[in-house]
């Protein structure tokens, strides 16, 4: 089951970085929020981080793909 914080190894892989202040300061250019720990580790929320990476959230509803797409038309315009 997964937690509600990313781990270390998934925010490495997001960031690029191992180093913790290496993260925070990849976290802070991209002004994604997060909580320091105790350690300074950056605690960032997995359905936080979802939204930011456009990660589809389990339960949430798509669009339908029928939506007639609106154009601008000035055929009628004098």
């Amino acid at each position: 089951m997964e937690t509600e914080i990313l781990s270390d190894e998934e925010l490495a892989e997001i960031t690029g970085y191992k180093a913790r202040a290496w993260q925070r300061r990849w976290l802070e250019d991209r002004h994604w929020h997060y909580v320091e720990s105790r350690g300074k580790r950056p605690l960032v929320g997995r359905l936080y981080a979802r939204i930011q990476l456009g990660t589809p959230v389990e339960g949430q509803n798509k669009p339908p793909a029928d939506i007639p797409q609106w154009t601008f038309d000035l055929s009628r315009v004098r």
